[in-house]
């Protein structure tokens, strides 16, 4: 007999299993088959089904036993469900909603069809830049399963303008220690300029959020800017915006 196999006779089959901490004694099945649980060992037989033994000793002197049947192999679960997140825009034409699928069971590969008002990166699991509208999601998988469902992104009624302000005093008292711009962050794709009275350029930032990217009256080397009056250009969705505010230590 080859070392590592165990085959049962036409009638009977003994099996002896050793694991880390637990033992499934020898048994003897008779032509019924049987099932057997101890510890960990949760295992069913059938008279004439091979079972291979695989052994490892992750610890010194310590063998754990690895069983595959030959015939009783567990079933995959082809159970197949969608989830579906969306979110509505954030700010009145804003335009960017988004929607997300999650995937489960199911045979891949997958397919992913979005459709409504603008639907962008069809047959990808998410989307974005979706303005207020009814939109379908279908996702398929290779069995031919297929589930659609319907949901809307809802405008906004916060207009989210932006508010600018015309002090900065960054003296540590944490008090407008930056400049914050009201909304901003709900624009990303912004840009801002610091210009001093002689119409340099002084400090300029992609992407303002008023946290990690934020104007503190210092210049673009880290240098505290001194007291005085600066001129801003803020550009927003295609929007500019020009002013002052006054630094004050």
């Amino acid at each position: 007999m080859r070392k590592g196999l165990l085959f049962a006779l036409p009638l009977i089959k003994i099996l002896t299993c050793y694991g880390q901490n637990d033992t499934l004694a020898p048994m003897v099945l008779s032509a019924s088959g049987n099932y057997s649980i101890i510890g960990s060992f949760n295992m069913a037989y059938t008279v004439g089904e091979p079972v291979i033994t695989t052994l490892s000793y992750p610890n010194p002197g310590v063998p754990v036993v690895y069983l595959t049947q030959g015939f009783h192999q567990p079933t995959a679960n082809n159970e197949f469900s969608v989830v579906l997140n969306f979110t509505s825009e954030t700010c009145m034409g804003s335009n960017d909603g988004t929607a997300a699928v999650q995937i489960y069971g199911g045979i891949a590969p997958y397919t992913v069809v979005w459709s409504g008002s603008n639907p962008s990166n069809n047959n990808s699991y998410r989307i974005d830049s979706l303005i207020p509208g009814t939109y379908t999601v279908t996702v398929g998988d290779a069995n031919g399963q297929n589930k659609s469902m319907v949901f809307t992104i809802l405008s906004s009624e916060n207009n989210c303008q932006i508010k600018i302000y015309h002090g900065i005093t960054p003296n540590g008292d944490g008090h407008n220690d930056t400049w914050v711009i009201d909304n901003i962050e709900e624009y990303p794709d912004n840009s801002v300029s610091i210009y001093n009275r002689w119409g340099s350029e002084v400090w300029n930032a992609n992407s303002y959020n008023n946290t990690t990217v934020v104007w503190s009256g210092d210049n673009s080397k880290g240098q505290p800017l001194p007291d005085g009056t600066y001129f801003y250009i803020i550009q927003v969705s295609g929007k500019s915006y020009k002013g002052w505010v006054q630094l004050t230590r």
